[in-house]
């Protein structure tokens, strides 16, 4: 079952078009990768999809609602919820406190639990921080300021305030940028689980060897059009893929 649709969505930035008639459908319980060369309308689609950017024409469905008119908070209150390729974190603030943050997102409480924070409150909020460090093992490091962490482990934290928000859908910019081998093995377990616990992932991603392991089916972009979409296997054969991105040996 469809949970996330576009469907004719273009973006146009004056005389250049930088996603241009952009259809497809990523299912429910899927990790579904969107790949191309550099330039080719990936992040711009991302904030197409989440918000960031109006769509100069095409419409985007989130489970066969049309959100293409709602904010990017509305957006993210109704579950479609995005990662950038440049971590945003609070760099001062502890790792606990950033998670913390992320709660805002989904916030469903009234105004008097927000300057009152009963004691029930309180602690619905401080067991869910410590679900997500639990769950990003970054439990040693919750004291620790987000800008002490290693790069991988700041991108785990900006997964981790996202997933705060309870997404239906996660979006992930590059997440596996900069990390190492163990860093990489590491994320793709924990995407593994997220899809397991009910949160679709769509990811944009240069490293194609995890790509090709983790999504389950891959949109290909290139010039702001859909090139093609598939299994990796068909991915990795499809003849234009390989010469306008993958290679004729990846």
């Amino acid at each position: 079952m469809t949970i996330l649709s576009l469907h004719g969505v273009t973006k146009k930035f004056g005389g250049l078009t930088a996603v241009n008639d952009v259809t497809f459908s990523v299912e429910r319980g899927s990790i579904h990768g969107l790949i191309g060369p550099n330039g080719a309308g990936k992040t711009t689609l991302f904030s197409l999809i989440t918000g960031f950017y109006r769509p100069t024409a095409g419409r985007v469905e989130l489970d066969g609602k049309d959100v293409t008119s709602l904010s990017t908070s509305l957006r993210a209150r109704n579950g479609l919820v995005r990662t950038f390729q440049g971590t945003v974190l609070f760099p001062e603030q502890t790792v606990e406190q950033n998670i913390g943050n992320g709660l805002l997102a989904k916030a469903s409480s009234s105004w008097v639990d927000w300057i009152v924070e009963s004691n029930a409150y309180a602690k619905s909020r401080r067991d869910e921080v410590e679900r997500l460090l639990v769950f990003s093992r970054l439990t040693d490091l919750k004291h620790s300021a987000a800008r002490d962490l290693s790069h991988g482990q700041q991108r785990v934290l900006g997964i981790a305030i996202a997933l705060a928000a309870r997404p239906r859908v996660l979006l992930l910019d590059e997440p596996f940028t900069g990390m190492t081998a163990s860093e990489k093995d590491r994320l793709v377990e924990m995407l593994r689980e997220i899809r397991k616990s009910g949160t679709t992932v769509v990811l944009v991603e240069h490293d194609m060897r995890t790509v090709m392991r983790l999504c389950d089916v891959i949109t290909v972009l290139n010039f702001g059009r859909v090139l093609t979409e598939g299994t990796p296997e068909h991915v990795r054969r499809h003849p234009e893929v390989m010469s306008a991105y993958l290679g004729t040996t990846a």
